[in-house]
């Protein structure tokens, strides 16, 4: 027999769940993420078009962000922070909006613990022991027992007002190193009193705020949990100690659900594109083991497929599908009719959310960039529909091409090389970043589906477009690879990084990779390189290596390069190339240093407008558009985004 809400291959994915007073319509959740969206510390209408599109796509739960429960929490206005009563009403109106679509909505109740930075506001962090920040370096501010009492205080008043603004239930985060798990962790956890020492010491500031919080909404008011269910260092939490102290935290029904995350050695959650889905449910099966509550769980699950089998497999009750349902909010109704081909697959490139979340505006995603702009980006019907061209396939001019076409316009792209994807599929080159080229994937599809018509292996001319007649032209021309003017470039041992990533540059044992890219181009190129035996230093002129590379992305690129051996040289320019050596000089000061015994020096210097052909047709095209690195070369999120944007007004 059918369970009930089952639908197709997704016998136990879209089956109801109940999760303490209510009930979800599946198993799909959206967990907990920062968005920058809030105007002056309250929820903004950004955010009911972010969490409404959530709902009108089918997901079964969606928590809100980290919600600061007191300003010892290092806050800013751009969280919604849940110690202020305003943030109440506003809060309504989001709760009856994505109510109206079927979906449940829990808020997340926060306190960022020496996590925190006293460059918002000020104020020092609080934690339990002055242990400095992994994050920010910042030694926080021990806290006093009479400290404590008042952020225990501080949960039970955020959750009353959650409560009475109609949130569903409420979270406490008690995971990625944030307050409640310093408390418990002997990491972060040096106190001597009561709340130290023993684990029974270090388990009574969750127990308090637990109590306070349950004692504040009453018995029949969903409460859980967000736990970490290893920390993966040494002296940490690990999940034979979640394992006995979890049954502790839920007790006798205190707590409704548990919802297992992780936090890596280094403050590594958010996992990026090298990791493997769904790599560690293994902990939510292990916490599911010992208590009788549902089990949430999370981990780059990014396929319903996937989730549909931890869900049959007993090991999750819900699944957490975070960054996937920002890549595509309609995953979970596209996956119940059965449209899986037409689902837009997160990378896991981490670029638009996790990479945007210290930026001035709020997260987005870079296959995705409607997301936070869901109102503004909204595709409505073309009132004149017309003859499109598009010149170029990579992702600015396949966004382009698919807006242009669901508005209804006659679309067709041109593309110079034998198939999709422009940078995107030499990006998926390199070693762990194969998924760089699934949006093609996506956008084949797409064009099917709308009628779009590709013609491959085709340069285009201006004459072309002239004889084509269109009465649009899109311009996604891309970027050419940078070159720097110093003496002996034009080598034979000097290859550009698209070309080794490619296979068509001839490289040796001996390798200089110069990085003056700022993003991802000189790292995984270099990393290419090692992979396959190579020795490998790279040399930038910055103080950094890909300073534009989100952080955990960075960190687990870098990982792998000194695994393999691989020399990191900051601040020093390239000066000449010689026969077989390298010159390169000191960024501020008139100091050489020569490399020698070199095979090869690889570029990535990042591109250059290819602008050429926009500017022999400027003027003699009536309506004439430019997305992309021809514009100006940028990151994948700002290219997709003037395919949309373009796509949008043609």
């Amino acid at each position: 027999m059918t369970a009930p809400g089952a639908t197709g291959q997704f016998q136990h994915l879209f089956t109801p769940l109940k999760i303490g007073s209510f009930t979800v319509r599946n198993r799909i959740m959206s967990t907990a993420h920062f968005t920058g969206f809030a105007g002056d510390g309250v929820p903004s209408e950004r955010h009911i078009d972010y969490w409404v599109s959530k709902a009108k796509g089918g997901i079964g739960l969606i928590m809100t962000e980290v919600q600061p429960v007191h300003p010892s929490s290092g806050t800013s206005d751009s969280m919604i922070l849940a110690y202020r009563d305003d943030c109440i009403e506003p809060f309504r109106r989001l709760v009856e909006a994505v109510h109206e679509h079927g979906a449940r909505i829990v808020a997340q109740l926060w306190h960022a613990g020496n996590t925190g930075s006293s460059q918002y506001d000020g104020l020092a962090p609080w934690a339990p022991s002055p242990i400095p920040s992994m994050l920010y370096g910042e030694t926080p501010h021990e806290m006093t027992v009479e400290e404590i009492r008042e952020v225990v205080e501080g949960f039970a008043a955020a959750a009353v007002r959650m409560k009475e603004a109609g949130l569903d239930g409420l979270e406490i985060h008690g995971a990625h190193g944030y307050l409640v798990e310093e408390f418990l962790s002997p990491l972060y956890n040096q106190r001597t009193d009561e709340y130290g020492g023993t684990e029974e010491n270090r388990v009574r500031f969750a127990l308090e705020v637990i109590d306070a919080v349950r004692e504040a909404v009453g018995p029949d008011y969903t409460l859980g949990i967000r736990i970490t269910g290893d920390e993966f260092t040494e002296g940490g939490l690990n999940l034979e100690d979640m394992k006995r102290i979890t049954p502790w935290l839920v007790g006798d029904r205190k707590l409704d659900y548990v919802n297992v995350s992780f936090y890596g050695g280094g403050g590594v959650t958010i996992a990026p594109m090298y990791v493997p889905p769904a790599q560690f449910v293994y902990l939510a099966a292990g916490i599911k083991e010992v208590v009788d509550v549902p089990v949430f769980c999370i981990g780059r699950i990014n396929d319903p497929a996937t989730a549909e089998e931890i869900v049959a497999k007993n090991q999750a009750d819900m699944v957490g599908m975070t960054r996937a349902n920002i890549a595509d909010p309609e995953l979970p109704n596209k996956a119940r009719e059965g449209r899986l081909d037409e689902i837009r697959y997160c990378i896991a490139c981490n670029e638009g959310c996790w990479g945007r979340v210290t930026v001035r505006g709020g997260i987005s995603c870079a296959i995705n960039p409607s997301v936070g702009r869901e109102n503004e980006m909204e595709i409505l019907p073309a009132p004149v529909k017309k003859k499109v061209m598009i010149v170029g396939g990579g992702i600015a001019g396949m966004e382009a091409a698919r807006v242009a076409a669901l508005r209804g316009h006659t679309v067709s792209l041109y593309e110079k090389d034998d198939r999709l994807g422009g940078q995107l599929q030499i990006a998926a080159r390199a070693p762990g970043r194969q998924d760089m080229a699934e949006p093609v994937r996506y956008y084949e599809q797409q064009f099917k589906r709308l009628g779009v018509q590709v013609h491959l292996s085709t340069a285009v001319t201006e004459e072309m477009i002239l004889r084509e007649g269109a009465d649009a032209v899109i311009l996604a021309t891309g970027g050419l690879p940078g070159k720097p003017d110093v003496p002996g470039i034009d080598s034979p041992m000097v290859a550009q990084a698209r070309d080794v990533l490619m296979g068509t540059a001839e490289t040796g044992e001996n390798v200089v990779v110069y990085c003056a890219d700022h993003g991802m181009e000189g790292l995984s190129t270099a990393d290419f390189m090692a992979e396959q035996g190579g020795k490998v230093e790279l040399v930038t002129p910055y103080p950094n290596f890909g300073a534009n590379v989100e952080m955990i992305t960075n960190m687990f690129v870098r990982g792998r390069l000194l695994m393999r051996g691989a020399v990191f040289t900051p601040l020093s320019r390239l000066v000449r190339v010689e026969e077989g050596t390298v010159v390169v000089s000191n960024a501020f000061l008139p100091i050489e240093r020569r490399l020698e015994g070199v095979d090869t020096l690889v570029l990535a210097m990042g591109s250059v407008a290819n602008d050429a052909l926009f500017k022999s047709l400027h003027g003699k095209v009536k309506e004439l558009h430019m997305v992309g690195q021809c514009v100006s070369p940028r990151k994948m999120l700002e290219s997709t985004y003037d395919g949309l944007r373009v796509g949008r007004t043609v």
